[in-house]
C-alpha cells in the first residue's frame, strides 16, 4: 500500500500560521501558540489522501482567518472539552464531549471559533476526497466506500452534521485513542476504513445539525461557568445563576452540558474537590477538617468518601503522597 506523503493539512489550511513544525520518525507535530494559550496537533500519514491528527488544545482560541481549499472531508471527534463556532447568524454551534462531526472543509460558514473551557482534546481525520477514493478503490475494492456519496449525504448544502454517540462509532474511535505505538500506522488505517464503512451505512436520519445556541444564552452560560470555576467553594444553585445572568434554567442547563460535558451540579462538586486537593498540597497547616468545612461538607467522613470516589485516594493518602 502506498502511504500518504502529501501534507493534506498544510495544503487545505494554506495560510494558517503554526508556531512550530517538527518532524519525527512517526509523525509531524504542529504547535499553535498565541496570547490565549497553546496547543498541539500530532499528525500521522495513513494511506494516500488521508491524514490522522491527535489534537490537544489548551487555549481560548486557535482561530485564524484563512480561505481553506475545498475537496477535503474532515471527521472530528471530541474526547474532552468543547469547540465552539460563531455562525454568520450570530448563533454559537458547539461540538461537545463524545460528538463526531463530518464536514466538508470550507463549506461551513462561520465567522470565528473558540474553546470556552480552554481545553479541547480530540482527533481529526483529513480526507482528500479525490486521492483517498483512488487509494480505497485500489486497496479496499470490496468495501464499496464512496466518499462523494458520503459527503453529499452527510454534508448536504455544506452544513456540518453531528453524529451523536453510537456504540459502533464509539468502539472504532476509542481504539484510535489507545492504539499501541508499535502498530499505530497499520491499525489506524484499518480503523479509518472501518469508520468509513459505518459512515457509508448512515442515513441522514442518523445525523443532527450542529447544536446551536443564541449569543445571549451562550454568553450567559460561559459567564456562569467562569463564576463557578473562579469560586470553587461557593454552592451556586441553578436558580441563582439563571437569575444572575438573566437566562432560563432549561437553556442554562442544556448549554452548560455542551460546554463542559457535565451537569452544573456535577461540575460544582468536581470543581470543589479539585480546589480542595490543591489546598491539601499547598496549605499543609490547614487540617483536613477545615478543608472539609470550607468545601461545604458538614461531615468529614462524607468529604473523605466523595474525595476518594473522585481521586481514588482518601484526603490523608493524597496529602501524604504529595508531600
Amino acid at each position: 500500500m502506498e502511504l500518504n506523503h502529501e501534507d493534506i493539512i498544510e495544503n487545505v489550511l494554506e495560510g494558517y500560521i503554526f508556531s512550530e513544525k517538527k518532524v519525527t520518525d512517526e509523525c509531524k507535530i504542529y504547535t499553535i501558540e498565541n496570547s490565549t494559550g497553546c496547543g498541539e496537533m500530532r499528525c500521522y500519514n495513513l494511506f494516500e489522501g488521508v491524514q490522522l491528527s491527535y489534537n490537544n488544545l489548551n487555549m481560548e482560541t486557535a482561530y485564524q482567518k484563512i480561505n481553506p481549499k475545498s475537496g477535503v472531508l474532515k471527521i472530528d471527534h471530541c474526547l474532552e472539552g468543547c469547540y465552539e463556532f460563531k455562525l454568520e447568524n450570530n448563533e454559537r454551534a458547539l461540538i461537545g464531549k463524545g460528538d463526531l462531526s463530518v464536514i466538508e472543509i470550507g463549506k461551513v460558514p462561520f465567522e470565528d471559533s473558540c474553546i470556552p473551557t480552554k481545553k479541547y482534546v480530540g482527533l481529526s481525520i483529513f480526507i482528500d476526497i479525490e486521492k483517498a477514493q483512488k487509494s480505497i478503490d485500489k486497496y479496499f475494492p470490496y468495501a464499496k466506500i464512496d466518499l462523494l456519496e458520503i459527503k453529499d449525504r452527510l454534508c448536504k448544502n455544506g452544513a456540518a452534521l453531528i453524529i451523536h454517540s453510537r456504540h459502533e462509532i464509539d468502539h472504532v474511535i476509542s481504539e484510535l485513542y489507545r492504539v499501541d505505538s508499535r502498530i499505530r500506522l497499520s491499525y489506524s488505517i484499518i480503523k479509518t476504513i472501518e469508520l468509513l464503512l459505518f459512515l457509508n451505512l448512515f442515513e441522514s436520519s442518523d445525523t443532527f445539525k450542529l447544536t446551536s445556541f443564541s449569543e445571549p444564552v451562550y454568553k450567559a452560560t460561559v459567564e456562569s461557568y467562569k463564576t463557578i470555576l473562579n469560586n470553587p467553594f461557593e454552592r451556586y444553585s441553578i436558580s441563582d445563576l439563571s437569575k444572575k445572568y438573566a437566562i432560563s434554567e432549561s437553556s442554562l442547563k442544556r448549554c452548560f452540558i455542551y460546554i463542559t460535558g457535565s451537569s452544573i451540579g456535577n461540575f460544582i462538586r468536581e470543581n470543589c474537590l479539585e480546589a480542595a486537593a490543591k489546598l491539601l498540597i499547598h496549605k499543609p497547616l490547614m487540617s483536613i477538617g477545615e478543608i472539609s468545612d470550607l468545601s461545604g461538607y458538614l461531615n468529614p467522613s462524607k468529604f473523605s468518601e466523595s474525595f476518594k470516589k473522585h481521586f481514588g485516594q482518601t484526603p490523608q493518602e493524597y496529602r501524604k503522597k504529595s508531600v
